[in-house]
């Protein structure tokens, strides 16, 4: 039994389906335990189009909470995803510090202005140097969000290959990527093994094998989500998720309560 820690729900305005449904979906999939990590709302006015709005913030608090007073099993977890902003942090922590959480997710969508993984902009990739330009930022942008050791789970760590594009050498960016998984492990920062890849153009899980590799090298920590936004993609791919951390090293992974991880066996 796994832990799906990656739920959206329809205050994100892109996805669909009753949250209980998402709760059952999980029941019937042998799910330990879920966790909703709706996108924040803050800071305020970042991408309204894709989140909700500050003053939803408490319906969305709500939800959670009572979902997971009615229903026994499976464990439920009160998470958020929080997008990088560089200069927005400050402020967007302060407004979530708080909140009953039991985890942050840490996530980067945009790379300053440009939304590499909105599907409207994928033609954009095919532009000389793009590929190389994103890539190279938002791996800089990640070194910051997890040497902040504000988060407990990186999401979706490769998020620039959704569309199948790459940099024309690679070698630049896994060194830094090495950096990232060597202080994910020293801060306690676990890497989501996100399978919403699977459905994408790139056909492959978040993170790469290699980049797994790396990470369990490094000592660094594992979750799974699913990055659902229908009540069918609850605990999706699971199997195959479980396939590629066994064959990357990993043995256990972390569930999380109030903040504070815990490691659990993988199953056989």
């Amino acid at each position: 039994m796994l832990a799906d820690y990656h739920i959206h729900t329809l205050l994100c305005r892109h996805a669909r389906g009753n949250p209980e449904d998402y709760v059952k979906t999980a029941l019937e999939r042998d799910i330990a335990e879920i966790g909703f990590s709706d996108h924040s709302p803050y800071p305020a006015g970042h991408d309204p189009r894709f989140r909700m709005d500050p003053s939803e913030f408490p319906l969305y608090k709500k939800t959670v909470l009572s979902l997971r007073a009615k229903f026994a099993k499976p464990a439920i977890k009160f998470g958020i995803e929080i997008d990088w902003i560089p200069g927005g942090m400050d402020k967007a922590f302060s407004m979530l510090k708080d909140e009953p959480f039991d985890y942050f997710t840490g996530s980067i969508h945009y790379t300053d202005e440009f939304p590499f993984d909105n599907p409207e902009v994928e033609r954009e990739w095919r532009k000389n140097g793009v590929a190389d330009k994103v890539w190279r930022r938002y791996i800089s942008l990640m070194k910051d969000m997890v040497s902040s050791g504000r988060f407990n789970i990186i999401g979706h760590f490769d998020l620039p290959k959704k569309f199948g594009y790459y940099p024309d050498s690679m070698d630049e960016i896994n060194n830094s990527i090495s950096e990232i998984c060597k202080i994910a492990a020293s801060n306690g920062t676990a890497i989501e093994i996100n399978t919403s890849g699977l459905r994408r153009p790139v056909g492959e899980i978040y993170p790469s094998l290699s980049i797994l590799k790396t990470a369990f090298k490094e000592g660094a920590s594992i979750t799974f989500g699913s990055d659902a936004h229908s009540p069918c993609e609850v605990g999706a791919d699971f199997s195959k998720a479980l396939a590629l951390a066994k064959q990357a090293g990993y043995s256990e992974y972390c569930v999380f309560t109030e903040k504070k991880p815990l490691k659990i066996p993988l199953p056989i």
